[in-house]
């Protein structure tokens, strides 16, 4: 089984890029999720973008500090029991990716080989999230042996070019694809998964548990699309306080629509599960969660659970053709 990590900070895009990836070079992974938060929104994502892809979510605690031991069990129990070519495992975005890589060269074996690994990163927050996050985020620059530019499709080319060599100066060593990833090959995707085992790690012994505060809503609605777009504008213009990731699937009116918001951007789909849950997930340093209730209608619904257990910290998905 080889193991590839694909890292980035909370709204970087690790979940599109995971699924361009998949497309573009017809590998059928199994993907463990390490999410922040007991939410599942990632990995309904993943597992609704290919009928063959196994989705496992991690969602006892982040993978790099307090369930490493329980991490690395499941790495072994993925291994054992579905035996895959190939497993993708996409951390929370607020874990240093130096202690998750010496977490899997734990379990490294004949059997268990770890890649490089791959970082997605948008050059539109780098400043603020080494202002705010520096710890975090110059970890996981520091440990990538491949860095991908994200949401680049609109900025100053020689704004990028200027975020590429301040990365180059903490990390000499990054390969580093300043153009958008969509218009590569499946050539390109595919190097990544066959490409040379991981050697060096920078290692952090600082304690690397994150600062930020995570706010769920589960039992609400909204009363239209256009409540939901306010919710988002508030958000980018840091009305609702210094978020650093809104995302979440809710009913507005007679519509169910999912909504993302990372990097002062934001975007809003309809949604392709038949029988979709109600999940609404704010995390930043400070939440205003008297003003974000303000803005739902509050059902008291239960949530269903419609998640199935494997093995001790994994729950396993499999979405339907």
């Amino acid at each position: 089984m080889k193991i590839l990590v694909i890292s980035g900070f909370l709204g970087a895009g690790k979940t599109t890029f995971i699924k361009e990836m998949i497309r573009k070079s017809g590998i059928r992974p199994v993907i463990l999720e390490n999410e922040y938060g007991q939410t599942d929104l990632d990995s309904k994502e993943l597992g609704n973008s290919s009928s063959s892809v196994e989705v496992m979510e991690f969602m006892e605690g982040c993978v790099c500090c307090s369930k490493k031991d329980t991490f690395a069990n499941s790495l072994i129990s993925i291994s054992a029991s579905l035996d895959p070519e190939y497993l993708v495992v996409e951390p929370t975005g607020v874990g240093k990716l130096g202690n998750i890589l010496m977490n899997i060269r734990k379990v490294e074996w004949e059997k268990i080989s770890l890649l490089k690994p791959v970082v997605v990163l948008a050059p539109r927050s780098y400043y603020s999230n080494m202002a705010e996050y520096g710890s975090i985020y110059e970890n996981q620059i520091k440990n990538a042996a491949y860095i991908v530019f994200s949401k680049i499709e609109n900025e100053d080319r020689d704004f990028i070019e200027q975020i590429k060599s301040e990365i180059l100066k903490i990390n000499p060593d990054a390969i580093i694809t300043d153009t958008d990833y969509h218009d590569k090959d499946p050539q390109w995707f595919t190097k990544l998964h066959t490409g040379d085992e991981l050697t060096d790690i920078a290692e952090d012994a600082e304690d690397n548990s994150s600062e930020l505060d995570m706010y769920t809503l589960k039992r609400v609605k909204m009363d239209s699309p256009a409540s939901l777009v306010k919710l988002l504008e508030m958000s980018v213009r840091g009305q609702l306080g210094e978020l650093a990731r809104i995302k979440g699937v809710v009913k507005c009116g007679d519509t169910w629509l999912r909504f993302d918001s990372a990097d002062g951007l934001y975007s809003i789909t309809g949604v392709q599960e038949e029988d979709p849950e109600t999940q609404c997930v704010f995390i930043g340093n400070t939440i205003d969660r008297t003003k974000i209730d303000s803005m739902f209608v509050h059902t008291g619904l239960r949530r269903k659970n419609n998640i199935i257990s494997l093995a001790l910290p994994v729950s396993s998905r499999k979405s339907q053709p």
